[in-house]
């Protein structure tokens, strides 16, 4: 790869941007994405398409994207937005990475050869004085934001925690090799039982068409699979599903999107959603219809998955993605650490901020019920929103 066209000089500071709206983030977007190739740290969720379809669907939100520029070339960049913490009689602003409900992974990006760009960009959110709480959540271990943000500094509270963790299964060795014998077996076992059945085929959405009938197949799935649980797919709150169709036909046109589907006599019994990007296969979101849980139909997606990026030479990493669910854990123990990363300033409201931050919200994430009720609660008013809207229509 070529060595990109900057300014070479360490010495000289970047010149730092604050971005605001698509078109200015549009307007980058070649030099964004020479960034994200250089990065290796980077994920499909720092894409363009991800960021710039989030962006078009939530128009009430306030991005302050930062990047830091060496001529045209962009060396580093912090993709943040500025959301509203409410207490009572009292609002206080809070800062967090874009989209970061909606991705498995955040981070911000950094070229290696100008790694000190980044901590200008740093710093230069330190210096802002409209916010009183840094959130960053989903960090991926490996991102020099970790180092960066965590380090102790004079008037601010910093913490960080172990978030979650990312399992992830290296397919440059045959599966067949690296998992449990007892896993193998099993696997391959359902794969007999279900082609006694009938014609199994796996294939990959790979036009326009495509993509949006294996959306509505996992759409129906997702929202039937989660009925059965009592609780509202993301699939049923309008905003939300018009704001995956719009980010995954995004992903396609710019060949980060693997979208599987495994079926059964053409009928799909498993969709798969995943992002492909830096040879990494992470899977987003998968379902399967109830009717065929005893063949285990989601470790028959991600082994055709796996041997279909193997085969096509796609990937060296199968990415499960954010959480430790025992399925993952079936197929690999090694996994990757995601932090939550919190900074507040050292004031009455900031110490407000950071007490419910860093003692109530992990209190309340840890009891699966009480997170599920206040996610259903929020889900369930949108829906009566959107309904309302389409009825003044």
């Amino acid at each position: 790869m070529e060595r990109m066209n900057a300014n070479s000089d360490h010495t000289a500071a970047p010149q730092v941007e604050c971005i605001s709206t698509p078109a200015r983030l549009r307007a980058r977007a070649t030099a964004w994405q020479e960034l994200l190739n250089r990065d290796p740290h980077a994920t499909a969720y720092q894409s363009i398409p991800w960021l710039l379809t989030w962006m078009a669907r939530h128009p009430s939100a306030t991005p302050a994207v930062l990047i830091a520029r060496r001529g045209e070339a962009v060396t580093a960049a912090l993709p943040l937005c500025a959301y509203p913490l409410r207490f009572p009689g009292r609002k206080i602003h809070v800062i967090r990475f874009l989209a970061d409900n909606d991705c498995d992974y955040c981070t911000a990006l950094s070229n290696p050869e100008f790694p000190e760009d980044l901590s200008s960009l740093w710093n230069a959110v330190l210096e802002c004085r409209a916010w009183s709480l840094i959130d960053l959540r989903y960090v991926t271990g490996e991102s020099p934001l970790v180092t960066l943000a965590a380090a102790p500094r004079s008037g601010f509270l910093v913490d960080r925690q172990q978030q979650d963790t990312a399992p992830f299964l290296d397919i440059r060795v045959d599966w067949r090799h690296s998992v449990s014998s007892n896993h193998r077996s099993q696997v391959l076992r359902r794969l007999r039982q279900l082609r006694a059945e009938g014609t199994v085929t796996f294939d990959v959405a790979r036009t326009p068409g495509e993509v949006s009938e294996m959306l509505q197949q996992l759409s129906a799935m997702h929202i039937a699979r989660w009925r059965r649980r009592r609780e509202t797919s993301i699939f049923a709150v309008p905003e939300d599903r018009d704001w995956l169709h719009a980010a995954t036909h995004a992903l396609h046109q710019q060949g980060l999107l693997y979208l599987c589907r495994l079926s059964l006599n053409g009928t799909p019994i498993s969709i798969g959603l995943y992002c492909l990007a830096r040879r990494r296969l992470t899977n987003y979101m998968v379902s399967f219809d109830e009717e065929y849980r005893r063949f285990g139909p989601v470790h028959l997606m991600v082994m055709m998955a796996i041997d279909d990026a193997r085969a096509r030479n796609l990937a060296d990493i199968h990415d499960f993605g954010r959480g430790s669910e025992e399925y993952k854990l079936r197929w690999t123990r090694a996994a990757q650490p995601v932090s939550r990363i919190l900074v507040a300033r050292s004031s009455p409201t900031g110490r407000a901020a950071f007490w419910w931050a860093t003692r109530a919200q992990p209190f309340i994430w840890e009891h699966y019920a009480a997170a599920t009720f206040l996610r259903e609660i929020r889900r369930r008013l949108r829906m009566r929103r959107s309904a309302s809207e389409e009825a003044g229509q």
